[in-house]
């Protein structure tokens, strides 16, 4: 008796070990897969899906932490992800929140051009993630000289804070400034004699949607949205 015991006790502490150590090793696995299934390119790509303790993961709820680089899935662009999704039904895919970094990140112009966004700071609900971006100021600026030039405006864009814009035009300066409205940001010049620019627009190769724009002494802010859930969907 005493040795049968022992026995189904050992088998126990085995079932417990797998639990603890071997399940989140599948299960990262198979969220691997699905990720892959998702249109998720990336290099280097680590998924480690975790829950406290690990064999609620038997529950199909966990968290799941992604790593990678050269990363493309569908309108995102990233040089590097470090991105954890949390509260995740790992059978359904729904997807309670997201907080992380992207770092490169390139997005379409309306024109075509490629922008570069220095790197994005995530946090919030999956289906309306608060996105931070970081613009470069010469990066910015040549967006909206090139965006110019594209309606005929051949002209020199500088960028102060907090918000001021000026255009210089065959020797005249014009002065203006960035707007968020309804997702996309323009600059908008005081004069009309000049034209509005659309700079970024969610829907063009860009999945952010722009909410708030200001000017720092490095930096473009730019603070929006991204559906993160739309795009793992």
């Amino acid at each position: 008796m005493r040795s049968c015991l022992i026995q189904v006790l050992v088998a126990l502490l085995v079932v417990l070990l797998l639990l603890w150590f071997a399940l989140p090793l599948a299960v990262s696995a198979l969220a691997a897969g699905a990720l892959n299934a998702a249109g998720f390119n990336g290099t280097d790509t680590r998924v480690e899906v975790s829950a406290n303790p690990p064999p609620l993961l038997l529950t199909g709820r966990g968290n799941v932490h992604i790593v990678s680089s050269d990363v493309s899935l569908s309108d995102l662009h990233a040089a590097a992800v470090d991105v954890t999704l949390t509260d995740v039904d790992l059978l359904s895919r729904e997807i309670g929140g997201v907080e992380g970094t992207l770092e490169g990140v390139q997005v379409a112009a309306p024109n075509g051009d490629t922008v570069s966004i220095d790197d994005v700071s995530l946090a919030g609900p999956a289906g309306r993630t608060v996105a931070s971006c970081h613009v470069s100021l010469a990066e910015a600026r040549e967006l909206a000289e090139s965006q110019l030039a594209s309606q005929g405006v051949k002209a020199t864009v500088l960028l102060a804070a907090p918000n001021v814009v000026t255009l210089n035009v065959g020797g005249n300066a014009f002065k203006g400034r960035l707007v968020a409205t309804d997702g996309s940001l323009f600059l908008v010049p005081e004069s009309k004699a000049m034209p509005t620019v659309l700079l970024i627009s969610p829907g063009r190769g860009s999945p952010f949607r722009v909410e708030s724009v200001s000017i720092s002494e490095t930096h473009v802010i730019l603070s929006g949205t991204i559906d993160v859930e739309s795009l793992l969907s």
